[in-house]
């Protein structure tokens, strides 16, 4: 089989002489200098060269003028050496080939503040990026709100069902099955004081209050917000963004817009039908455990819930929702261009959507009891 004509002839190189003194013919390159090293090695165990003459030594480059330069350190004359390979000899042969200095040790008291201090610089200038986003966002969307052709409602519907509706089976089973283990350690602890009735308000309350918007929030930050990262990251690598700048279109207008307000709108939506899920959850570990009908069932629910119950977790969820859908996005368009940068900054947007939703449902329990709701 014939090489192609585009790759490069192979490289050879040849020790010859007797004694004391050699020569070198072909060519010295990075391909051929270990086959010589080798080749020499040979020649050392009968005579040590004391004299080289690269006349033949058609071809050098960096890695060849580096091992002659060895040999030159050696005690080892060059004769012969070509006009061309000259210059690389010289320039080789006045650098200062030292060895790199070991950093100093860090100790380990000092290592951990270093990195206590570069956390706390990330996270503060996360939190600046974040209020500036949340800034930028919000003048977005009440622009669109004054000019309401901007608003985009095909957009919008979109993200509504991709967020809400098809993610209606997953949020629906979580919610029986977060209710069914509630209700199944509370009649287990409960059971030994005679309290086993009081499961159903402790499942009813909690679902409605913190399970059911906390794990729909999560549910949501996990599949809509990692969403939300990687489809405008890809956008961001693919200069697909930087193509709606140069035509005049503003990103977070085209991007952000949409799928703020489609989450906004979901999550309530989402939370409610969780919330529903979980009583249903309830009713069956109810009726399991302690042989309770489903109209018994409703009317204990009746008794123990109020409405503020509902509201809390209700309330909450938007404000959930704004956050993810800020945090997804903001991180989608930090993106550098590489898939490598997607995944970083994806993984990132989930746990620090996950991050603000629980320190925020924590903030909203504590203020919600001192409000008396």
């Amino acid at each position: 089989m014939q090489r192609s004509s585009s790759e490069p002839p192979l490289s050879r190189v040849a020790i010859s002489g007797e004694g004391d003194r050699l020569a070198f013919e072909g060519v010295l390159d990075i391909r051929t200098v270990s086959e010589l090293k080798n080749a020499l090695k040979g020649r050392l165990k009968q005579a040590k060269p004391r004299a080289v003459d690269l006349g033949s030594l058609s071809g050098l480059d960096t890695p060849g003028a580096l091992f002659l330069r060895e040999l030159r350190h050696k005690g080892v004359e060059l004769t012969g050496i070509r006009a061309e390979h000259e210059a690389l000899l010289e320039l080789i042969g006045n650098l200062k080939a030292k060895p790199l200095e070991k950093p100093a040790a860090v100790p380990r008291w000092r290592e951990l503040i270093i990195r206590l201090g570069k956390g706390a610089d990330a996270a503060l200038r996360d939190t600046i990026d974040l209020i500036t986003f949340v800034g930028r966002a919000v003048s977005a969307i009440g622009y669109a709100v004054i000019h309401p052709r901007y608003l985009r409602p095909a957009s919008i519907s979109r993200q509504i069902a991709e967020t809400g509706i098809s993610a209606l089976p997953i949020v629906g089973l979580m919610a029986v099955m977060i209710s069914v283990v509630i209700g199944y350690q509370g009649v287990a602890q409960l059971r030994p004081y005679g309290g086993e009735d009081f499961t159903i308000n402790l499942v009813a309350v909690s679902v409605l209050r913190e399970m059911g918007v906390l794990i729909t929030a999560i549910m949501v930050a996990g599949r809509s917000g990692a969403a939300f990262t990687a489809e405008i990251g890809v956008m961001k690598a693919r200069e697909e963004i930087d193509a709606f700048t140069v035509m005049g279109m503003k990103p977070i207008e085209m991007l952000v817009v949409p799928r703020l307000l489609g989450l906004v709108i979901t999550l309530p939506l989402l939370t409610f039908f969780s919330d529903v899920m979980g009583l249903l959850g309830g009713a069956m570990i109810s009726q399991w455990l302690l042989n309770i009908s489903p109209m018994q069932y409703v009317d204990r629910v009746h008794v123990a819930v109020h409405t503020n119950d509902l509201l809390v977790g209700l309330i909450k969820a938007p404000i959930f929702g704004f956050l993810i859908a800020i945090v997804g996005c903001m991180h989608g368009l930090r993106v550098k261009g590489s898939a490598e940068s997607v995944g970083q900054d994806t993984t990132r947007a989930v746990v620090k959507a996950i991050f603000v939703v629980i320190v925020l449902d924590a903030l909203f329990s504590v203020l919600f009891e001192k409000l008396g709701l």
